[in-house]
């Protein structure tokens, strides 16, 4: 069931015997998991190179599925995670730009869901490591996902087949890259998929406070630590690469922005859509109602995730 308002609609999923069971259950335990594991985590003192360790041993052993075949490869020069179906992919590229606030997570971290996408739409899929902070600032990350589109296209693909995706701080840089691509005058990807997209580094979002509480994952504080660790307190925070939110989006491909009713960045995605609007940018927002911030990453435990996961190969196809 979906509930639409110009370009933002409410989702709300009409589950059934055992998907409805499973959903209660996943909705009760799962947010438990998340607050005393990875919210604690985030929002401490603890030293980044520590937090990346812990995040990186409490997602390392996420299920993928044996469907799906991960390597390695190079993409303009950028080390990158390749997924493939074991069937074999057909023309379809996905490129995802992974999440973790500009400080920690890999193209590791993200494989339960970047290989359910992969297999979603028989894709060939790309994950480019890009630089974290505060070892690197901004424009280091911006430029090695650039750099690794660029290239994926030197391979000879053809951009329309190509749909560009990222979560959270990667849904940020992920149409941060495209905004640069469209200013360079590359060719852009057919579709956009922005993930709860951080897209305003000043912190002037609504519900960065008011859910707060709400959100099982990420925290005012979480937020607010990490953003002088990615500008390095030597950018503008406003700038329209650091926070896309303010840019010039005119001229975008077309995008759906996923992001849950429950969790602290849903102002940044409800102001890109009216931004959207604005400028003429075809962009469709799905809220989640009931939905924490990533969900999607819990593919086949919540049949939430699965119902989001098949919404995003719909749109990529169409």
């Amino acid at each position: 069931m979906s509930e639409s308002v110009d370009n933002r609609q409410v989702i709300t999923p009409q589950l059934e015997g055992s998907k409805r069971l499973q959903s209660t259950v996943a909705r009760t335990v799962i947010p438990l998991v998340l607050r005393s594991t990875i919210r604690p985590l985030w929002a401490s003192k603890v030293p980044i190179g520590m937090t990346r360790r812990i995040t990186g041993a409490l997602l390392h052993n996420g299920w993928v599925p044996r469907a799906a075949k991960v390597s390695e490869t190079q993409l303009g020069g950028i080390r990158t995670e390749l997924i493939l179906p074991k069937s074999g992919a057909g023309d379809r590229i996905v490129f995802f730009v992974h999440g973790g606030g500009y400080v920690v997570c890999s193209p590791r971290t993200h494989r339960p869901l970047t290989s359910r996408l992969s297999l979603a739409l028989n894709a060939t899929t790309y994950v480019p490591h890009y630089r974290l902070a505060p070892e690197h600032v901004f424009p280091a990350g911006l430029n090695d996902v650039v750099a690794a589109y660029k290239g994926m296209l030197a391979k000879g693909i053809n951009p329309a087949n190509v749909t560009v995706m990222g979560d959270s701080a990667g849904g940020g840089l992920a149409l941060a890259m495209t905004l640069a691509l469209r200013d360079q005058q590359v060719a852009l990807p057919g579709k956009l998929v922005l993930i709860s997209p951080w897209t305003d580094l000043t912190l002037s979002g609504e519900t960065l406070r008011s859910k707060d509480s709400a959100d099982p994952m990420l925290t005012w504080k979480w937020i607010t630590g990490k953003t002088p660790l990615y500008t390095g307190g030597a950018t503008d925070t406003r700038h329209p690469l650091v926070s896309p939110l303010f840019a010039d989006l005119r001229g975008l491909p077309p995008t759906l922005v996923q992001v849950g009713s429950e969790e602290i960045l849903l102002s940044d995605s409800e102001r890109l859509a009216e931004r959207a609007a604005e400028a003429g940018w075809d962009l469709q927002l799905n809220v989640w109602e009931g939905m924490w911030h990533d969900f999607q990453m819990l593919g086949s435990m919540l049949p939430e995730a699965d119902a989001a996961i098949a919404d995003i190969a719909r749109f990529a196809r169409g």
